[in-house]
């Protein structure tokens, strides 16, 4: 491949040329993006920052022809292309709300309301939209805020115009990932493989010992013991690889204390069966660990907003005139708010609201989504969006929201539903500004007017408010086909955020709920650890989320465990490398891709076809009719392979400046 020499010359933030070619390949790779991540969220409850992987798909496919045209299009399309990935975390960490609680009640579990979340996802995306558009400069006007994943998405531009030629190699990073993810999980869905790799298991001071008996008199059994599954998804391990190795340790710490909970919980209901359900214990400890890290983060929102006014010496001089809005624009993004309101209220209409609720609580929910939205735009400016508490910003929400509906004497299952809408669009809009503030970060990073992005922000809102309902039913739908038991299924579709968002709003809405103290106690004291110890890496420069911690704890363990096998192969690879490659990006990406694009192929194959035919087209039984599967071997050398492949793509081409 021939190398550039020279950089190519840059346009004037004036030339609009690549804008038009950026809005269609950002809006195509919006609604792809956003229906592949629906299954990767509701597995494992974290969606990853998407905007590098947008400008390296663009730089390898249109790198070599744009010419001059190169960085508008680079930017212009990084910004249309991640926003349907911020509807997909939005929908999936809340929708799956209803379902859970109808299936934990013993009730008909309700079908995934395609149109109501569509209206959601509308209603948050022009919210979202306008309140952090009209926020821009606060945003963009502190020094302080580090915007990783901005930086690292200018750096990537630059890289990518100084020599359009060099473009990553896909033959070796893009295409093997993709490959492998989606044979693995067709070794899954047609049983050739087992769910498991292996299993670590540690144990534990607790539980009845081998001489106790129960009431009957037959044996407890020996010591508890603590299990860390590893799976044989790819998922999971591609997550890890676009994670910084301090959170996914933090997230598999989490996970390591989940798995410790459901032991100690299992064996003390060994001796007392009415005690709290294992599954329900670690959702009200990670729950608390979460309330107390959301607590901090918003002490230190209120405290970094004050500082922010205070000059930083030696802080380079910010280009205002990138940041400024005329007439015009500014009056879009209040008719984009209107717009978001007015679809708030036709759902909230479709729904059953009455008057009076439809507009107390229409009234809470506007001020929520303003404060929100502005509280996720400057908390990913400061950790990233991976890294972002989105979870933990939208928990304290949904308490406003519940305490007000009850305040109106909305209880029960009506007051759980209707309240869930509401939730999923303010859900929506924080994700939104989560992710856009980052996309208008490298605009003006790159020297554009930051509202030349608006318009591509708000298509791939749109689209992926338009595809991720449609691909959150599928999942359902297709899993309960499977026999499975569709959203919260703890196998098969978790969705760790909804299960515990669900856990509380049934506490308090639902007569006779328990509410486990001890467990919360516990949290709380956990998240009180986490806040210490988030505190010091900050003096020290490291970012040790306490909200990365509280997430782990009520994330399957197994989720945890593979994200920082996935960490640890990148932290290997390039901890001796000052200069890295973006190879390992495309690899990671093609893991997460291919797997959730073949199941979701496959959930669409059995919608279409009856389960029973699709498995006698592929799977193969022996006489007694049991799934004949490949050798467990054959499964650890994958996850050996996947490592491999994730460690030498970051570390290959050492001379390409990540």
């Amino acid at each position: 491949m021939t190398e550039s020499t020279e950089p190519a010359s840059v346009p004037s933030p004036q030339d609009k040329r690549g804008t038009g070619l950026g809005l269609a390949l950002g809006l195509f790779l919006s609604m792809l993006l956003a229906a592949a991540l629906v299954i990767p969220a509701a597995k494992a409850g974290i969606t990853p920052g998407v905007s590098p992987l947008v400008v390296l798909l663009g730089w390898v496919l249109f790198g070599g022809a744009m010419g001059t045209k190169l960085k508008r299009f680079l930017a212009i399309s990084q910004v249309t292309g991640s926003a349907g990935a911020a509807v997909t975390a939005g929908v999936v960490f809340t929708a799956p709300i209803l379902q859970i609680v109808a299936r934990n009640q013993g009730l008909p579990v309700p079908p995934v309301d395609v149109p109501v979340l569509i209206l959601a996802g509308l209603a948050g995306s022009f919210l979202g939209f306008g309140f952090v558009g009209l926020g821009t400069k606060r945003f963009l006007t502190d020094p302080r805020l580090p915007a990783p994943e901005a930086v690292a998405c200018d750096r990537l531009i630059e890289t990518a115009v100084s020599n359009p030629e060099q473009r990553p190699r896909l033959l070796t990073s893009l295409v093997p990932g993709l490959l492998g993810g989606a044979i693995v999980q067709a070794g899954l869905f047609f049983h050739y493989l087992e769910e498991e790799v292996g299993k670590l298991t540690l144990p534990a001071p607790w539980g009845p010992a081998a001489w106790m008996t129960d009431e009957g008199g037959k044996p407890l059994g020996q010591h508890a013991h603590i299990d860390l599954p590893v799976e044989t998804a790819p998922l999971y391990l591609g997550i890890g690889a676009l994670l910084t190795l301090p959170t996914a340790i933090l997230v598999f710490l989490g996970g390591l204390v989940n798995a410790a909970t459901v032991s100690w919980s299992a064996a003390h209901r060994a001796t007392a069966p009415t005690a709290t359900d294992p599954d329900v214990t670690f959702r009200w400890v990670g729950g608390a660990a979460m309330a107390v890290a959301v607590l901090y983060s918003l002490v230190m929102y209120v405290l970094e907003g004050r500082r922010s006014a205070d000059p930083v010496e030696g802080a380079e001089p910010i280009d205002q005139s990138l940041l400024e809005q005329s007439p015009g624009v500014r009056r879009g993004l209040y008719l984009s708010i209107v717009l978001g309101m007015a679809m708030l209220v036709a759902m909230m209409v479709r729904v059953g609201a009455p008057l009076l609720d439809l507009v107390v609580i229409g009234a809470v929910a506007l001020v929520l989504v303003s404060l929100l939205s502005g509280l996720g735009g400057l908390l990913s400016l400061q950790v990233g969006s991976s890294a972002s508490p989105v979870s933990g910003t939208v928990f304290m929400g949904m308490l406003v929201l519940a305490l007000t509906a009850l305040g109106l004497g909305l209880d029960g299952h009506a007051g759980i539903a209707f309240i869930v809408p509401i939730v999923v669009a303010a859900c929506v809009a924080i994700c939104a500004a989560n992710d856009s503030s980052q996309d208008y970060k490298t605009l003006q990073l790159n020297g554009f007017t930051v509202s030349d992005g608006f318009w591509g922000q708000i298509l791939g809102l749109v689209g992926g408010a338009i595809v991720v309902p449609v691909t959150l039913w599928i999942a359902h739908q297709s899993n309960l086909e499977m026999g499975g038991l569709g959203l919260g299924d703890a196998d098969a579709l978790p969705a760790p955020q909804a299960s515990f968002f669900g856990t509380v709003l049934s506490s308090l809405f639902l007569p006779n709920a328990v509410r486990p103290w001890g467990p919360i106690g516990f949290g709380a004291v956990l998240g009180l650890l986490a806040v210490v110890v988030d505190h010091v890496g900050k003096r020290r420069g490291i970012i040790l989320s306490s909200l990365a911690f509280a997430v782990g704890i009520y994330l399957p363990s197994y989720i945890g465990t593979g994200m920082m096998l996935g960490a640890l192969a990148r932290f290997a690879a390039t901890r001796k490398v000052s200069e890295t490659t973006h190879e390992g990006i495309l690899v990671a990406a093609g893991l997460i891709t291919g797997q959730a694009l073949m199941e979701l192929l496959g959930g669409i194959l059995i919608l279409l076809l009856a389960k029973e035919s699709v498995e006698s087209m592929f799977a193969a039984k022996d006489a007694a009719g049991e799934f004949l599967t490949w050798p467990q071997s054959i499964v650890q050398a994958s996850l050996v392979f996947f490592l491999l492949l994730i460690g030498m793509n970051y570390m290959k081409r050492r001379r390409v400046g990540a």
